[in-house]
């Protein structure tokens, strides 16, 4: 499954939008599947606006030729 990141954020305020610009991820929160595969649960976003799981949601991303696409 392909997330398609432009939906998430049509799906969030303005406010929110803005903090993603700025925010960072807590890499305690994150699970390594393998070196090339992570899940990001919503709650490892550090932002200075609160997100909701229901707003962003847990992501698998994969590092393809040394970029990181969500897969899942």
């Amino acid at each position: 499954m392909h997330v398609d990141v432009r939906l998430v954020v049509q799906m969030i305020s303005p406010e929110q939008k803005k903090a993603l610009e700025t925010a960072t991820v807590d890499p305690q929160r994150i699970v390594v599947r393998t070196p090339d595969e992570i899940e990001m649960p919503g709650e490892a976003v550090r932002a200075s606006v609160t997100f909701s799981e229901s707003d962003l949601g847990s992501y698998t991303l994969e590092s393809i030729e040394d970029d990181w696409y969500i897969t899942d």
